[in-house]
């Protein structure tokens, strides 16, 4: 299964010019068979995210793109956005304490502050592949996946209709909601893909 893990929409965050429906729709167009909305330090409603799914006939996850002094944080399996995930150390604490998972995106976009050199203190993996990087980022963002816990994933980064599905996860087994989801990352059974 090809799922773009990286996708923001209008509904909650305002840069993006995407509407869920059009998401969708560009997502299957590309030959995807399923997207994660990822909106910035928001996290959709667990029945709004089955509603589009249910409307659109198509795999709709979700998850959040949460901003700290060191930059965004792909995070996956929480149930609620909580305001103190702003710094990295309470937004470990908070994924840690709800048995989600973190991955720093577009690691080689620097920040205030810089990560930890040993990654694997903190995430379990980085965003391989993202969309809106360059060739020499994601190469870079590559080589940071090697020493992480679980393999990185690859997402589009998409604001627009064009950039759905750039850049993807392909998973090794079936995911059909939310808990094959995370059970699937936890588990390593995906590669990141340009696609």
């Amino acid at each position: 299964m090809l799922i773009d893990l990286h996708c923001h929409t209008k509904v909650l965050s305002p840069c993006s010019a995407l509407t869920p429906e059009a998401l969708v729709r560009a997502a299957a167009a590309r030959g995807l068979d399923g997207v994660c909305i990822t909106e910035h330090d928001a996290l959709w409603p667990y029945d709004e995210i089955e509603r589009v799914a249910a409307e659109m006939d198509f795999l709709v996850l979700r998850g959040m793109e949460v901003t700290t002094e060191v930059g965004h944080v792909l995070v996956f399996g929480m149930h609620h956005h909580h305001p103190a995930m702003a710094t990295l150390d309470e937004l470990y604490r908070i994924v840690r304490d709800e048995r989600a998972l973190m991955y720093l995106a577009h690691p080689s976009r620097r920040y205030g502050t810089l990560p930890p050199d040993d990654l694997s203190t903190i995430f379990d993996s980085v965003e391989e592949q993202n969309g809106t990087e360059g060739m020499l980022q994601n190469d870079n963002a590559v080589r940071l996946a090697r020493g992480l816990r679980l393999p990185g994933i690859g997402g589009s980064d998409s604001h627009s209709v064009r950039e759905v599905g750039v850049c993807a996860t392909e998973f090794n087994v079936g995911i059909s909601d939310e808990a094959s989801f995370v059970a699937a990352l936890r588990a390593g059974e995906y590669r990141a893909r340009r696609v």
